[in-house]
């Protein structure tokens, strides 16, 4: 695959030091609780069976990349939630676009021979770069991607290991719980046929990729050269080339993204990820309690709503299915109709995050 970028001076980094600390303290009784809130012993067949299937040895079957920028102190937690996967033959390989913090000394802590880091020499400005970057040094079959402020629950890999499986597709997601502030959704907001239709924005953290298929829509495209976010704008590319995209309708990923927490990037805010973090590890009832939430969030939301507000809802909806009769998909109209032209969304993100505009 050609990278869009090249970057000389990356070089991996491993250690044999002991992990954080952190990563010690879940109970036995959370692990059997997660092992038996598991997908079935069908999903994990079928990963053993691809792990088995003409693999060159010693070459995981899943190449896992983590972007990241100077967020050294949330980016030890998303490594841990990879760690926890009951899913064992990966690789992770942690990019940062220039990072001027502690992010090697962090990710070198762990001490896990399958984790590797890069540094990109010139600051991209978005994860295209960096995970342009990690696709260079993928050794896996598959290809999945974790934000590094959002967490993997246990049972990801075996989910979407499995879907991809079953349903022979291009590329799967999973369901997100996206939390902002003291509300939560859940990404995507629906799913009516399995099938990928681009009216609402899929999280990266949520997707697996057959490699072969990433090579053959391309890099990730610098936010310069899109209307959307790039990972939407892969995404796009891929539904256009006919690549089949499903849906596993499961709850897989805790999303905390950036873009809800104003200049989250300048204070170093962690105590959010933290304290969702450390949730996920000691309580039983974890997603339970979560799905109870999402609810009653729904519910008061509905309950709310006038019957003017209901009516123009479904007027929306029949507007979006009349742009994708004409190839054009609500995302994009949206974006170009706010933002009104390339690489403008991503600009405006950075500013709210904390950055610098995008130079």
């Amino acid at each position: 695959m050609e990278i869009e970028r090249s970057y000389s001076g990356s070089r991996g980094v491993t250690s044999r030091r002991p992990g954080p600390a952190f990563l010690t303290r879940r109970t036995a009784a959370t692990g059997e609780a997660m092992a038996a809130n598991g997908p079935g012993a069908r999903r994990r067949a079928a990963a053993s069976r691809e792990q088995n299937d003409a693999m060159t040895p010693g070459t995981p079957l899943v190449s896992v990349i983590i972007a990241t920028y100077n967020r050294s102190n949330v980016l030890c937690f998303s490594i841990a939630s990879v760690l926890r996967s009951r899913f064992t033959d990966w690789e992770l390989l942690v990019v940062g676009d220039a990072c001027t913090d502690d992010t090697e000394a962090v990710v070198a802590s762990f001490g896990d021979p399958r984790i590797r880091f890069f540094n990109i020499e010139k600051n991209f400005g978005d994860q295209g770069g960096p995970n342009n970057e990690g696709f260079r040094h993928a050794r896996g079959r598959y290809v999945a991607y974790l934000s590094h402020d959002d967490f993997w629950l246990p049972d990801h890999l075996d989910s979407v290991l499995g879907g991809i499986e079953e349903t022979q597709a291009d590329i799967v997601h999973t369901l997100g719980l996206a939390v902002k502030g003291s509300a939560r959704t859940v990404i995507p907001p629906a799913i009516t046929s399995g099938r990928f239709v681009p009216n609402a924005g899929i999280p990266s953290s949520l997707w697996l990729a057959r490699r072969e298929v990433l090579e053959q829509v391309g890099p990730w495209r610098h936010p310069r050269d899109c209307y959307l976010a790039p990972s939407q704008d892969l995404l796009l590319r891929a539904w256009r080339a006919g690549k089949c995209v499903c849906a596993i309708p499961r709850i897989t990923v805790v999303i905390i993204s950036a873009g809800d927490r104003p200049n989250v990037y300048a204070t170093r805010e962690v105590d959010e990820n933290r304290r969702w973090h450390d949730r996920m590890l000691n309580e039983l009832d974890f997603m339970a309690s979560e799905l109870h939430a999402v609810v009653a969030d729904h519910l008061r939301r509905e309950g709310d709503m006038s019957v003017w507000t209901h009516f123009r809802k479904g007027g929306i909806n029949i507007l979006k299915r009349a742009a994708l009769a004409f190839g054009v998909t609500p995302m994009e109209l949206s974006y170009y109709l706010r933002y009104r032209g390339k690489g403008r969304y991503i600009d405006r993100w950075r500013r709210k995050i904390g950055l610098r505009g995008l130079r």
